[in-house]
């Protein structure tokens, strides 16, 4: 495949790496500023550079958007509108409204639209599945899960900014609620929630927990502000699963409840765990596909949902959820 890329961050080289570790091409970038834009693709050896999204149209089997959270959605409806094929930076968008937007257009034009959730495609959380679905955890009591790292504060930084949807939540939260899902099987029917906020209202460190209908409960954390290891722990009636950076695991242990190892899974990654989702985005444009079974749409717009509504709770609105009211 030929992708283009829409944003110029430390993320985009992640996807350079594993997108030509696993042979396709990175052909045109885009950015807010053309010469930044000109130097990443210089300096990451891509043949062409530009300012406007919308030059990407025709030249390119897919894009890759990995621009702030505040203008996934602004990009993406301007490339699935063309019939582009888009592979979105999680979170899909700042809000549930947006989400719906972007599906409702993907869905009309028949084009490719998938959330990088990169977590959801990792080999490790194929056995972890079909751990839980055998019964080895027995019933699921506890998911214990944090991430988080300190940033210094900057109002200008975006993980600071609430114009660019700062905050734990959005950056690395989502990714302790998606751990939860994967071992709950569903989002949570009721939660608590608890945030420090910073000097503009982000939430600089997020405490949720959530119960869910099968009578587990989950503590989540999340933190810009903090140091917290990316570790998930799964309790059950019968055993516990130790997931070490669970985010972008590539192994995983099965102890019983004394402490004892019963199993364990390495898979390390290919290249750097992101060629999962390219891997897959390549499959589902093969057979024609809209979205991807992996990370489906109404996955998206329900882990947008509950974010929505975790920042109703404690107090964090951005400038774009105005559209909403």
């Amino acid at each position: 495949m030929r992708w283009g890329v829409v944003g110029h961050g430390r993320i985009v080289s992640k996807f350079l790496d594993a997108a030509r570790g696993v042979g396709h091409e990175v052909v045109a970038v885009t950015g807010r500023e053309t010469s930044r834009a000109a130097v990443f693709a210089t300096h990451h050896g891509i043949g062409w550079a530009g300012g406007n999204p919308a030059d990407l149209v025709g030249e390119v089997d897919a894009v890759y958007v990995a621009t702030p959270h505040s203008s996934h959605r602004d990009v993406a409806l301007v490339l699935l509108g063309a019939g582009v094929p888009v592979l979105c930076e999680k979170p899909m968008a700042v809000n549930a409204l947006q989400v719906r937007q972007m599906v409702a257009v993907a869905r009309s034009s028949g084009t490719f639209l998938m959330e990088a959730m990169w977590t959801r495609h990792l080999p490790v959380f194929r056995v972890f599945r079909r751990w839980i679905d055998e019964g080895r955890l027995g019933e699921i009591e506890m998911v214990e899960a944090r991430f988080g790292f300190s940033v210094p504060y900057d109002p200008t930084n975006r993980l600071w900014a609430p114009g660019l949807a700062g905050g734990s939540l959005l950056d690395v939260g989502i990714y302790p609620l998606t751990l939860a899902e994967l071992a709950f099987g569903t989002q949570p029917v009721s939660f608590d929630a608890e945030a420090e906020l910073s000097p503009d209202g982000v939430d600089a460190c997020l405490c949720v927990v959530a119960d869910y209908s099968a009578g587990g409960s989950a503590r989540l954390t999340s933190a810009i502000n903090a140091d917290f290891a990316p570790n998930g722990r799964i309790i059950g009636t019968k055993g516990i699963i130790e997931v070490p950076n669970f985010w972008c695991a590539e192994r995983m242990a099965l102890t019983s409840l004394r402490g004892e190892k019963v199993d364990e899974v390495h898979e390390p990654h290919q290249v750097n765990g992101f060629e999962y989702q390219i891997i897959e985005a390549a499959r589902c444009l093969k057979v024609g596909a809209a979205e991807s079974p992996v990370v489906p749409w109404v996955w998206s717009v329900a882990m947008a949902e509950l974010m929505d509504e975790i920042r109703s709770r404690i107090g964090v609105v951005y400038p774009c959820d105005r559209e909403s009211l």
